[in-house]
C-alpha cells in the first residue's frame, strides 16, 4: 500500500505541477516576450545575447560554453589545495578523478566518485560543482526549449546565452533558493568555517563535517 501511494503521489504531484510550471516555463523562456530582466542578462552577455541564432550557431554557442564549463571546473579542482576556502586543508585529487568529476557535472551527470566532505574544499563545492549544478541544467533546459522550437516550425532557434540565463536566473535559482533557506531554518549546516571538532559522550574526539551544505 505504501508503494502504491508513492507511486499516486508521484505522478499526482508531477501532474499537478506540469500546468502551472509549464505556462511559467513558457512565459519565461520565450523570446518573444521580453523579460524584467533582460536588460540585466544584455548587459551581462553583450551582443551576444542580443542576436537571434539558427540551430548551426545555437549548437556552436552550446558546445564552446560547455567546453568553457569544463576548463574552469577542471582547473578548479585541479587547484583546490592553492586556492583559498579550504580551511581543512583539503589536497589535490587524481587526473583521473578530476577528468571524471569534471566532465560527469558538466554533461548533468553528476557521477560522484568521492566523498565530498572528505575530498572537496569549500571553493571547489561552490565554484566548481555546485555552479555546475545551475548551469549544466540550465543548458539542458535551454536546448530542449531550443528543440520545441524547432518542432514548432521556427526558422530561429532563440539564442542560446539568452536562454541559458533565463533558465538560471529565472527558474532553477528561485527555486534553489527556497529550499536552502528551508534547510538552513530546519538545521542544515551552512558555514564557511572548517570541520568541528566535538569530545562524545563517552569521551571520545569526533571530527564532524561541515560547509555550506544547505545551498
Amino acid at each position: 500500500m505504501n508503494a502504491i501511494l508513492l507511486v499516486i503521489l508521484i505522478v499526482g504531484g508531477a501532474a499537478a505541477l506540469s500546468w502551472p510550471l509549464g505556462r511559467y516555463l513558457h512565459r519565461v523562456m520565450d523570446p518573444a516576450a521580453p523579460g524584467r530582466l533582460d536588460r540585466l542578462f544584455f548587459a551581462i552577455g553583450g551582443a551576444a545575447t542580443r542576436e537571434a541564432q539558427d540551430w548551426k550557431r545555437y549548437t556552436l554557442a552550446m558546445l564552446a560554453f560547455n567546453a568553457v564549463m569544463f576548463v574552469f571546473s577542471f582547473a578548479i579542482l585541479a587547484l583546490q589545495s592553492h586556492l583559498p576556502l579550504n580551511p581543512d586543508g583539503k589536497g589535490p585529487l587524481t587526473l583521473d578523478l578530476i577528468f571524471n568529476t569534471a566532465a560527469s557535472f558538466t554533461s548533468n551527470t553528476n557521477l560522484q566518485h568521492y566523498s565530498g566532505e572528505v575530498s572537496m574544499s569549500y571553493l571547489t563545492q561552490m565554484a566548481a560543482l555546485m555552479w555546475l549544478q545551475f548551469v549544466s541544467p540550465a543548458t539542458g533546459l535551454a536546448v530542449l526549449t531550443a528543440l520545441a522550437r524547432a518542432l514548432a516550425g521556427r526558422a530561429e532557434m532563440g539564442n542560446f546565452y539568452l536562454d541559458l540565463q533565463r533558465a538560471a536566473f529565472l527558474v532553477l535559482l528561485p527555486v534553489a533558493a527556497l529550499v536552502a533557506v528551508i534547510l538552513v531554518l530546519s538545521g542544515v549546516p551552512m558555514t564557511l568555517e572548517g570541520a568541528a571538532t566535538v569530545t562524545t559522550l563517552e569521551g571520545a574526539t569526533q571530527t564532524i563535517a561541515r560547509g555550506p551544505v544547505a545551498a
